[in-house]
């Protein structure tokens, strides 16, 4: 196999590679793999150009492929040299924490909203981001009741052991049915919310999601005679209990390279919120917060990044809940020296970026710390 993904031949958003099967032939591994990368300071190499020209712009290395879990042949391709390859399945078996999405808050332009003002009586001021995503929504400026507005952060708020900015959203489905509130109950707990949303109704029954997980087939004679929705219209999606644990390790997807940070409740005008990850992240919960920073030192470790890189490519598809399914990473124990050292790095790394100071020395000491954790000398 050529994989040429960091080309870029296409002028389109494709990852190039090129090889050969065989009809009726079983797959053998390790498939040989020659990765193309452009030399340094050069741009995308053009269709055009001749394979001659393309060899003296670029650098090769051969590589092998085998899939990322051995019991599962149709599982994603891990691609690295033979020598990482035996690393890596150091790292490679069952993973006793379990990944999930960020929160489901379409459109952005009714359910993300910017605070202007906390009215005395605890009444917030808010106008929603009615510009950001692609659905053209108006522009709203109206009082709310503050108990289901939290700060948010999505992935391009997230480097390492820290975030960038953070922006508010309304949260209105229920954790725990996973569906909207019942809208009697919000309707007379939370008014202002309520007819802020009854502006959008028309909208929000529209959504292609909305239609496929909240709506319910009415047959007749055992065809199928309508679809009628089966929830409060402001239903959203990829909410659960799990959203508002008391730690959250986060970090970017559709990215090139691990950056995790720990999610809490942290202070804000309107009182001591979580603070919830939106889409284009991916969490894991936990409720001990040494558990949590030993998972965040974990995954901004050089060494976990290229493994998840060597079957990850960057885009997409990287930094998905899958991508945690292979990796082995060791229950934590209060009791491990390595499992306490690594939470203490991680939380001294996060007090140093709050406060924009360089952390090159911790990450290099999480980086030791890691390889001994799956005992790589």
């Amino acid at each position: 196999m050529d994989d040429m993904v960091n080309l870029k031949p296409f002028q389109a958003a494709n990852k190039t590679s090129a090889f050969f099967l065989k009809k009726g032939e079983e797959t053998t591994y390790p498939i040989p793999v020659t990765e193309w990368k452009r030399k340094p300071r050069i741009g995308r190499i053009p269709p055009e150009w001749s394979l001659d020209k393309v060899r003296a712009n670029c650098e090769t290395r051969q590589a092998q492929a085998v899939p990322v879990d051995p019991k599962k042949v149709f599982s994603s391709w891990q691609t690295a040299g033979a020598g990482e390859l035996k690393l890596y399945s150091q790292l490679k078996g069952e993973n006793p924490y379990r990944a999930h999405l960020g929160v489901n808050a379409d459109p952005y332009g009714i359910f993300w909203l910017q605070i202007e003002e906390v009215r005395p009586d605890g009444l917030v001021v808010v106008k929603n981001l009615h510009d950001r995503g692609k659905s053209e929504i108006k522009s709203v400026k109206t009082s709310l009741e503050s108990d289901l507005i939290y700060p948010a952060v999505t992935g391009k708020d997230i480097i390492k052991f820290g975030i960038k900015s953070s922006f508010y959203i309304l949260v209105t489905q229920d954790p725990l049915k996973r569906m909207g509130y019942d809208e009697e109950y919000l309707g007379s707990q939370y008014p202002l919310t309520y007819a802020y949303l009854i502006e959008f109704k028309n909208f929000l029954v529209k959504r292609a999601l909305y239609k496929k997980y909240f709506y319910k087939e009415i047959k007749k004679g055992g065809k199928i005679v309508d679809r009628i929705p089966s929830a409060p219209f402001y239903s959203q999606y990829n909410v659960s209990g799990k959203t508002f644990s008391k730690y959250r390790v986060t970090w970017k997807a559709m990215a090139s390279k691990m950056s995790a940070v720990v999610l809490s409740s942290v202070r804000t005008d309107i009182g001591m919120k979580s603070i919830i990850s939106t889409k284009v992240t991916s969490f894991i919960p936990t409720n001990n917060k040494n558990e949590a920073h030993y998972l965040c030192a974990v995954l901004n470790s050089e060494l976990v990044n290229n493994f998840i890189s060597s079957f990850s490519a960057a885009g997409r598809g990287f930094g998905t809940p899958s991508v945690m399914e292979n990796l082995a990473i060791p229950l934590f124990s209060a009791k491990n020296k390595i499992h306490k050292t690594l939470a203490a790095l991680s939380e001294k790394a996060h007090h140093l970026v709050k406060r924009n100071a360089v952390i090159e020395d911790i990450e290099q000491k999480i980086n030791l710390e890691t390889k001994k954790l799956w005992n790589i000398k």
